[in-house]
């Protein structure tokens, strides 16, 4: 068991190889579980280590990768965002010297540096604000760094660089946060 559910509303399904399963509170999540939300529905994953990730409506996820030990000097969580919102926050993670966490999605990869952020689609292919921390947001054809809270940057379409950073409106922002809102 690398997560479990703790939180759900609506309806979800976890798929293992051929199998797929209602979420449930309290469930065990296990690697390459492929994790999917229906419409109007909230998923919330708790990471070993206590990293959260909120899943808004019509979301897709792997989890593809989590090694993680208290006191190891490595550690390693890489997820797969096929499509939908979702709201991220680092745990112990973050207090590991080295360590490799990544978001990939259909058109861009976050590598993450012990954080808070949202990523997900409103105006385009893909948005992303900083709540916390620090990002980068990678695509074949740039990468941007986004460092100061409130940040965002786009991407307006598949291959195209990240737009630089730019502080979002708090209606945008209330917007994003209404997609993962329990």
């Amino acid at each position: 068991m690398i997560a479990a559910v703790t939180r759900l509303k609506q309806q979800g399904t976890v798929e293992r190889g051929t199998d797929s399963q209602p979420l449930a509170v309290g469930m065990s999540l296990h690697l390459n579980d492929t994790l999917r939300t229906q419409a109007d529905a909230r998923a919330e994953i708790t990471f070993a280590d206590g990293t959260v990730l909120t899943l808004g409506a019509n979301a897709q996820v792997v989890l593809d990768r989590f090694i993680y030990d208290p006191g190891a000097t490595d550690a390693v969580l890489a997820l797969s965002v096929v499509q939908g919102a979702f709201l991220f926050v680092t745990g112990k993670l973050s207090e590991v010297p080295h360590k490799d966490v990544s978001v990939t999605m259909p058109v861009a990869t976050i590598g993450v540096r012990g954080t808070t952020f949202w990523g997900g689609a409103l105006d385009n292919p893909l948005d992303v604000l900083l709540l916390d921390g620090k990002i980068e947001v990678i695509t074949p054809s740039g990468a941007v760094q986004l460092d100061q809270e409130g940040q965002g940057t786009i991407v307006k379409a598949p291959g195209l660089a990240p737009t630089p950073p730019s502080f979002w409106p708090p209606a945008k922002k209330k917007r994003a946060f209404a997609t993962v809102a329990f």
